[in-house]
């Protein structure tokens, strides 16, 4: 257990800025070389309980292939619960359900929120590291389960 204790009074004059940043990234659908369809689903491939586009995962192998610098948007599909987080760059969502995306959808993402039978569009540049890294679900028994993928930036 941890306990606190104020030890004097203080005044915040702190104020929250009205426009937190000013340097994100500024893809366009347009700038994107391809446009994936991966859907995040329950289902038995092998051992695997959970599949990304269908497939299990396989540590070996590589399920996405890009260049350094390229632009690319994923569609996102799930048919229960998946939050799916990217490894290495970030992401910024362009659409939920066909929709512009709601205000906590706003900035620089690593990780987004699918709720059961959502799809989403996000848009991310592949820049700074060439080599194997992984995307996956964070639900930590998907994860478990295999519900991981392999992209490699050439």
């Amino acid at each position: 257990m941890v306990a606190f204790r104020v030890a004097r009074k203080a005044t915040d004059d702190s104020r929250t800025p009205r426009k937190l940043s000013s340097d994100l990234p500024s893809w366009r659908r347009s700038g994107a070389v391809r446009t994936r369809d991966l859907s995040f689903r329950a289902g038995q491939n092998g051992r695997h309980g959970w599949l990304i586009g269908g497939k299990a995962f396989d540590p070996a192998g590589t399920d996405v292939t890009t260049r350094l610098g390229d632009i690319e948007v994923w569609r996102l599909i799930a048919d229960i619960h998946h939050p799916v987080h990217l490894h290495l760059v970030g992401f910024r969502v362009l659409s939920r359900g066909g929709k512009a995306p709601p205000p906590h959808d706003a900035g620089l993402k690593d990780t987004i929120s699918l709720r059961p039978g959502e799809a989403a569009e996000i848009i991310t540049r592949f820049d700074g590291y060439r080599g194997r890294d992984l995307f996956h679900c964070h639900n930590a028994e998907h994860e478990d389960m295999g519900m991981m993928a392999n992209p490699e930036v050439i």
